[in-house]
Formats: C-alpha cells, sequence, structure tokens
C-alpha cells in the first residue's frame, strides 16, 4: 500500500516509483548520509527475458546478474514483482544494488496485464493470477543454468505484501524472504479498509487511471492492449463492493487463520511513521520458522524521516545464511532492532527523530511489562481509578484533519483535532517512561444510534502545551465481535470495545505528559458512520482505561551498539530540532498542494489535496473530501488525474475521474476514463453503481 514519491528518467518509472506503496513520502539521501550504499547506482540489467506462463500468457522479467559473471557460474536469485511496471534497471531502493554486487542475481517481474507483461489487467491487487506466476517464476528461476536453485523474495509495500503471500504457499525453491513495510492482514491494514472502516485516498483513486496506462515503447492505441488495460473494471469498484472480511482478502494468506504461512525464514523492516507495522509484531509473535525484525523512525520509505540505517547489509547477511549456507551468526545476534523515539515538535516536514536505537535478543522474552492507566472522571489519566463517572461527547464529522490520513507520517499538532473529542491527561512526569509494542485501549461505551466507529489517539504533551501523535487505532463497532459477520448496535446498550493501537516506541520524558483523545470520527482518513452519533464514555471504577507496553530504560553503552550494529546513529533532541526541515515536499500531512476550507452556513469541511508525480505538465493527481457536519451520512470523495506522453510525434494524455458520495443507505459510485490522441477523445469508459452501505 503505496506512494514512493521519487523522480525517475521516464513518466512510467515515476510513476512505478510513486505508488511503490498506500502511504509513503519520498527521502533523499541528503537528508542522512549514514549509509553510503543510498547513493550507489541503479545496477545494469543485462538482459530482459519473455517467459510463458503455464496458460500461454507471456510475462517480462528483468534480470540483473552481478558485475564479470561468467559463463557456467551460478548464483542465488532474489526475486521481486509487482504491478508498477518499473522499468529494468530500478528495483525500488538504491541499496538492492548491493545485492548485485554480493553476487545475487535479481530478478523483478512485471505483473500479468501490467508493464510490458502480456494478459489482462488484474481484478485486484495480488490476485490469484498474480500470486501463481510469482510461484511459477520462482520455479523457472531455480532451473536456470545460472542459477543455483535457490531463490529469496523481496519486496517493498505491494512486492512486500506478495512476498509474504507467495511465502504461504511454500514453494520449493523458495528458501528466505525479506519484507518491507509490508501487510498480511490485507483487510484491517491496507488501504481500503482499515480497521473495518471504508477508506479512500490520493493512490486509490490514480491507481485507477495510472495503472492500466501503456509504458513507453508500447503503442498506446493497440486495440488490444486497450482491451485489456483500459477497459478493464477500476479497482475502487470492486473493493467498495467487499465492505466486510472474508476469503475475498485472506485466501488463507493470514499467519493467525494460516500458521503455515509464517514456516519460511522471514526479515520484517517496518517503520514507526508507516501503518503496516503491527505485521511485524505479528510476525515475531506467531511465525513457526525464523524470524529477524528492524522497526526504525522512518515513514513508508524506509528512509525518511532520519536517521537512515544500513537496511541493505542487514537484508544481505539474512540472505547469505540461508540462501549461500554461511555460516555468519545471523540467527545468534539480537532478534529485533527497533529506534525508541523520544519527544519532539510535531514538523510535519522534519527531518530527523531524535531517539536511540535498542536492541531486543528474543522478542517473545522482551522485558516488557503491561501497564494500565484509567482515565477518570476528572479528565486525568491514573495508575488508579477514580469514582466512577460517564462523560458524553455528540460527534462532530469533521473531527481529525490534524491526524492527516491516519496513523501514518508525522502528525501536525494535535491540539486543533483534540478540541471535539474527549481528552484525558496524566501528570507530569516526574521520571522517564519507554513504551515498546502495541497499547490498548478498553471503552466501557454506549451510543444512541446503531452504528459508530471509535478512534483513539495516543499524544505526548509537551510542557508548553505542544501535542505530538504518537500513535492511535479504530474499531468499526459493527465488528466488535467480527469482521466477517459485522452486526449493528443497540442503542443505549454499555458495551466494552477493545482498541489495539498501531505498535510504537516512545520515551516520556520527566515535564511531558500522557494525553488520551477519544472520538467517533477522524476526517478524511475514515469514511463518517452514516448516523449522527451521541457517545457516552464510562469512567473511573470499572471505566474506560489504556494499557502500555512499558520498557525499561538501556544504558548508553547498549543504545550506541545497537545504533552501531544498525549502521546508524542515535539523535539528541537538540540535534533533531536542528535539522527540522525535511529534504521532503511530500508527505501524507503536507503533500504539493493542500487545503482545508470550512462553510460554516453549509456546516461543511473540505480537504484539497494535490501532487505532480514527475513534473506539472507530465502526470497530476487532484483529490477533495468533503464531509457534512450536520449530516454524517452526505460525505464525498472525489479525484482526478492524468498522465500524458508521446506516441510516434503524436500527444497522448489518459484522464480519469473517480467519485463516491453517501447516503445513509449506499455508496453512489462513479469513475469516468478517457484516452486523448492530440487533444481528441478516441476512447472512454464510464462506471455508475449503487452499492448499499455493509455496515459503514
Amino acid at each position: 500500500m503505496r506512494m514512493m514519491r521519487q523522480l525517475a528518467s521516464a513518466v512510467r518509472s515515476a510513476w512505478a516509483l510513486a505508488v511503490l506503496a498506500l502511504f509513503c513520502t519520498a527521502a533523499s539521501p541528503a537528508a542522512d548520509k549514514t549509509v553510503a550504499s543510498a547513493t550507489v547506482r541503479p545496477a545494469r540489467v543485462r538482459e530482459q527475458r519473455r517467459v510463458a506462463m503455464k496458460d500461454g500468457t507471456s510475462v517480462a522479467v528483468c534480470l540483473a546478474k552481478p558485475p564479470g559473471a561468467r559463463r557456467g557460474q551460478r548464483f542465488p536469485v532474489l526475486f521481486t514483482t509487482d504491478a508498477y511496471a518499473g522499468p529494468c534497471g530500478y528495483f525500488g531502493r538504491a541499496w538492492y544494488e548491493d545485492f548485485v554486487r554480493a553476487g545475487y542475481v535479481v530478478a523483478y517481474l512485471h505483473v500479468r496485464g501490467t508493464g510490458d507483461s502480456d494478459g489482462t489487467f488484474p481484478d485486484k491487487e495480488y490476485s490469484d493470477h498474480e500470486l501463481d506466476d510469482a510461484v511459477e517464476m520462482i520455479g523457472w528461476l531455480a532451473k536456470q543454468p545460472w542459477s543455483t536453485g535457490r531463490i529469496g523474495m523481496f519486496g517493498t509495500s505491494w512486492s512486500g505484501f506478495n512476498s509474504m503471500m507467495v511465502a504461504a504457499r511454500r514453494p520449493a525453491a523458495l528458501r528466505a524472504i525479506v519484507v518491507n513495510v509490508g501487510t498480511d492482514n490485507v483487510y484491517h491494514e491496507d488501504a481500503r479498509f482499515p480497521s473495518g472502516i471504508f477508506h479512500m485516498d490520493d493512490y486509490i483513486m490514480s491507481a485507477d487511471l495510472m495503472l492500466v496506462t501503456t509504458p513507453s515503447g508500447r503503442d498506446p492505441f493497440d486495440e488490444t492492449l486497450l482491451q485489456q488495460r483500459f477497459d478493464q473494471q477500476p479497482w475502487s469498484l470492486t473493493y467498495l463492493r467487499q465492505q466486510r472480511d472474508g476469503e475475498f482478502w485472506r485466501r488463507r494468506l493470514r499467519r493467525d487463520v494460516n500458521p503455515q504461512a509464517a514456516e519460511v525464514p522471514t526479515m520484517m523492516i517496518g517503520a514507526w511513521h508507516d501503518p503496516y507495522r503491527d505485521a511485524v509484531l505479528r510476525a515475531l509473535e506467531r511465525s513457526s520458522g525464523p524470524v529477524r525484525a528492524v522497526i526504525g523512525p522512518w515513514n513508508h520509505s524506509t528512509e525518511f524521516p532520519g536517521p537512515s540505517a544500513e537496511l541493505g547489509r542487514a537484508a544481505l547477511e539474512w540472505w547469505d545464511h540461508f540462501l549461500k549456507d554461511r555460516n555468519n551468526g545471523v540467527l545468534k545476534r539480537p532478534q529485533v532492532h527497533v529506534y525508541m523515539r523520544r519527544p519532539y515538535a510535531p514538523v510535519i516536514t522534519r527531518a530527523m527523530i531524535p531517539g536511540e536505537w535498542r536492541a531486543v535478543e528474543r522478542w517473545r522474552d522482551a522485558p516488557i511489562e503491561e501497564r494500565r492507566w484509567a482515565l477518570n472522571a476528572d479528565r486525568s489519566i491514573g495508575s488508579t481509578a477514580g469514582p466512577a463517572g460517564e462523560h458524553r461527547l455528540r460527534m462532530v464529522p469533521s473531527t481529525g484533519v490534524a491526524a492527516g490520513l491516519g496513523w501514518i507520517d508525522v502528525a501536525p499538532d494535535q491540539r486543533t483535532g483534540d478540541s471535539t473529542a474527549l481528552v484525558y491527561e496524566s501528570a507530569p512526569f516526574t521520571a522517564e517512561l519507554q513504551i515498546l509494542g502495541q497499547p490498548v485501549a478498553q471503552l466501557v461505551t454506549a451510543i444512541d444510534a446503531r452504528r459508530a466507529n471509535w478512534f483513539v489517539k495516543l499524544s505526548d504533551v509537551a510542557p508548553d502545551g505542544t501535542t505530538t501523535l504518537i500513535t492511535g487505532g479504530a474499531i468499526n463497532g459493527a465488528h466488535r465481535e467480527s469482521s466477517t459477520e459485522p452486526a449493528m448496535m443497540m442503542p443505549g446498550r454499555r458495551y466494552t470495545l477493545s482498541v489495539p493501537l498501531l505498535a510504537t516506541s516512545w520515551i516520556f520524558q520527566p515535564g511531558h505528559r500522557l494525553r488520551i483523545s477519544v472520538a467517533n470520527a477522524l476526517f478524511p482518513a475514515y469514511w463518517p458512520s452514516a448516523e449522527p452519533v451521541t457517545m457516552s464514555l464510562g469512567v473511573g471504577e470499572g471505566g474506560s482505561s489504556v494499557t502500555l507496553p512499558a520498557i525499561a530504560p538501556q544504558s548508553a553503552a547498549a543504545a550506541a551498539a545497537a545504533a552501531a550494529a544498525m549502521g546508524s546513529r542515535n539523535v539528541t533532541v537538540a540535534e533533531a530540532e536542528a535539522a527540522a526541515t525535511g529534504a521532503s515536499a511530500y508527505t501524507w500531512n503536507g503533500p504539493v498542494r493542500s487545503s482545508h476550507s470550512r462553510d460554516d452556513i453549509a456546516s461543511t469541511t473540505t480537504v484539497s489535496r494535490g501532487y505532480q508525480w514527475l513534473n506539472p505538465d507530465g502526470e497530476d493527481v487532484s483529490v477533495e473530501f468533503t464531509v457534512d457536519d450536520d449530516d454524517p451520512a452526505r460525505s464525498s470523495r472525489g479525484g482526478r488525474s492524468f498522465v500524458k506522453s508521446e506516441w510516434q510525434g503524436q500527444q497522448v494524455e489518459w484522464r480519469g475521474t473517480t467519485e463516491v458520495r453517501s447516503d445513509a443507505t449506499a455508496f453512489e459510485y462513479r469513475h469516468f476514463r478517457q484516452l486523448l490522441r492530440d487533444g481528441k477523445v478516441v476512447r472512454e469508459r464510464e462506471w455508475k453503481e449503487r452499492i448499499p452501505r455493509d455496515h459503514q
């Protein structure tokens, strides 16, 4: 899930990088020069091959071989695949060049129906065809004369997702995988229905058009290609029809429903400002095979904000052990390296996060102690519950703009958004408190409607009142017992809802306070529930609470050793604040074009966003989110995108519009797609459908 906003040498490659995950930002190696390999040029591809799948479909695979490879020499192969169809010679990370130089063949497969691969555009992400082809390609790679028959699979976001999914199928030649910001729980953690709640964003709207465009070097007006790509149903419509969890999403790929999915040795790379970080802890806790994990301070780029780390080196140690039988001690070293964040001012384009690296020998034995904090009637948070009480809150559907598009990236100051939530704060800390793991909120609550969502934010309040978002979580009340069989709530009935917050690290400093805010909306990250809601929250004795995973501080020597092991460094608060402005202009909470407006007469709030992926003339996507505070059922999302190129002297332009509006009972969906040649429309398609709200 997927927007690596990095520039490349062509429109197609720029898009491949721009959407290489669903929630992310560009990073500049200049922001932190810890990793020298970040500046290495991508490997020169020696060949591109076409391989016939068993059904006869010809797919394209790019192969990069080690420099100086001799005829008859064999190498292990590292394999990756996605639908972004980037050009041969670039595999998504500059440090992947290290893999080739270290004696591996790198193979990049264009998913069938995308890029240079033939076939019909996939009916969804991680389709059965995509996974079947990946398994077949692993078998093909293992049999090549330059292959040792040992295959590793790796990837970032999309290709990290399918690495886990392919591993669950246990192809014989697959020996290990490396997953960079990915998840195996596609329904609850990916971009369509996070926490069971409908979500739309820039990627979803732009993918409806940009993933079906024809790559450079192929005729964009070819009738067969147009039928196979341009004419195919937009994914946003496919997913809107699947509003609850089930086999469409799972396909026995999750570790909690299929233990076999966790047997292949797995290295997980996560980021504290990325929405997929829970998958790292799940792999550590539920895998039956070897697991190693790194979680840094980054967003979806795994590079920004800093400090960066030598992730390429860490991955190579993993590959060398499992694909080259090197006794390098990788399984005897600490299983986990995490970056413990310290408080920082909520500057969304900051270059550096203060904190320190920490090594954990074995995650299941980590000295983490659960500490329960009660929410009290006097709006305090304490280790002891006070007298029982109840607080009430009328939902303001536009609540949450300060949280951005979800639990992603560095968010701005939370004070504005918290003004329309129930807020509880601890007394100032008198000693340092460190947390590492997954906080969980227990809400004792009732509503005067049949459906509602709950959002819990955990923040750090500095002595001057500045409020920095640490993590958060959400739950669709209809999914309180099951996301496969949701059920409406009974008005007035009191429920106890368990709301897991996304995994996090934090070091509370003396003088700072812990804040918990609870609301029924988080706009525009989540689609508002369909009814006006007044929520009551039980507090004090027998009431709501939050449990934090506390861990004892480490020594300065241990922190220094952990940083050295990651090829990184620890950063003081002063150093981080001195480097407050980052190199990235593209963050989910502060894009190139962004505005927030309020119409008090109509009681509506609108958030507008826009990007140029490569340049203002080549590609663009703009989106607009609107919500009605008086009638939350009346919400809308609209997105427009275009891609321009040239073919044999002709100007080519693809245009796409995706619109979704809701009322109390249904979503009104429309997608309109056009292809123009020299400014004249030569093909267009439209999809319109009214889709019932399924417990949304």
